[in-house]
């Protein structure tokens, strides 16, 4: 009897902490910023990139809103759209998409996941905290995810890449306080480069196989699902897992940065949406577009 009662209170301990795990992260995410925070990246490269997780999804690799700013890595989602409605007549660029049905059911819910829960919290999220907070937010997890971009240019014999990559790691953790700042590139003007491990695939001949469209991660294929796998074991979500974090704890950074990344990106999706005949082509054909530039570079 007293076990049981021992059992009733650990998991109502539990759920509690659950609970009470975001606002808690939350709240440990926003003070520390540094007073710097509010101008460490220009504001144009805010603009400038466009990367909506959910819907469009891997239009982004993993990490935060900043990303990569260079125009020749990060295409922005009305550039894909252009793009996708070229690769039309491209043969080169058509993807197998026998699964289309499905695709388009995951789609679908990818749509309206963002329009009813992520763009009202991230509109909330955007009034509540200021743009260089988010900024700062973002840089930390992009350079979370630097060990990816690290060992895909090493993997890819892409010397340059890799000590560039290198060096913004040791830069940004140590004089850009663990990420918060892009010290790289606003002090030494070192810029990054994009590389995961399906441009690796992609770089030693392995096509993409089918067309993918996984719920709440966006548009992929089988070639960089496995990619995608590869370098979460490398990533911010393998690095800090839930075996080495507590779940709501891991749930609460990771819910965090997607709407932190949403929030520096309202408006770019709906573009694109109101923009093509066929949202669900435009975005295929965009992302396999820029897969095939990213593989090339």
């Amino acid at each position: 009897m007293i076990n049981r009662t021992k059992d009733k209170a650990w998991k109502g301990l539990s759920a509690m902490r659950m609970i009470l795990a975001i606002p808690i992260i939350f709240a440990i995410m926003v003070f520390p910023v540094p007073v710097w925070a509010e101008s460490s990246v220009p504001q144009e490269d805010v603009q400038g990139e466009s990367q909506l997780p959910l819907v469009i999804a891997q239009v982004q690799p993993e990490s935060g809103s900043e990303k990569i700013d260079d125009d020749s890595i990060v295409i922005d989602d009305l550039e894909d759209l252009e793009e996708g409605e070229q690769a039309l007549e491209d043969e080169s660029v058509i993807i197998a998409d026998p699964l289309q049905p499905w695709n388009r059911m995951w789609h679908h819910f990818n749509d309206k996941t963002y329009f009813w829960m992520f763009k009202p919290i991230a509109q909330g999220y955007r009034v509540v905290v200021p743009e260089g907070f988010r900024v700062s937010f973002s840089n930390f997890y992009t350079n979370a995810t630097a060990p990816v971009r690290i060992f895909n240019s090493l993997f890819q014999l892409k010397i340059e890449y890799f000590f560039k990559e290198f060096a913004r790691f040791l830069i940004n953790t140590t004089v850009g306080f663990v990420g918060f700042r892009d010290c790289a590139k606003d002090c030494f003007g070192i810029k990054p480069h994009d590389e995961d491990f399906g441009q690796t695939l992609g770089h030693y001949g392995i096509g993409h196989g089918i067309y993918l469209v996984w719920p709440l991660l966006g548009p992929s294929s089988v070639r960089d699902t496995i990619g995608k796998g590869a370098d979460s074991v490398l990533s911010f979500t393998g690095i800090l897992s839930p075996v080495d974090l507590e779940v709501p704890v891991w749930a609460g950074l990771k819910t965090h940065e997607i709407v932190n990344d949403i929030s520096l990106r309202i408006g770019d999706y709906e573009r694109l949406k109101d923009a093509a005949i066929d949202p669900y082509i435009a975005i295929r054909d965009g992302y396999v577009q820029r897969r095939k530039k990213a593989v090339q570079e």
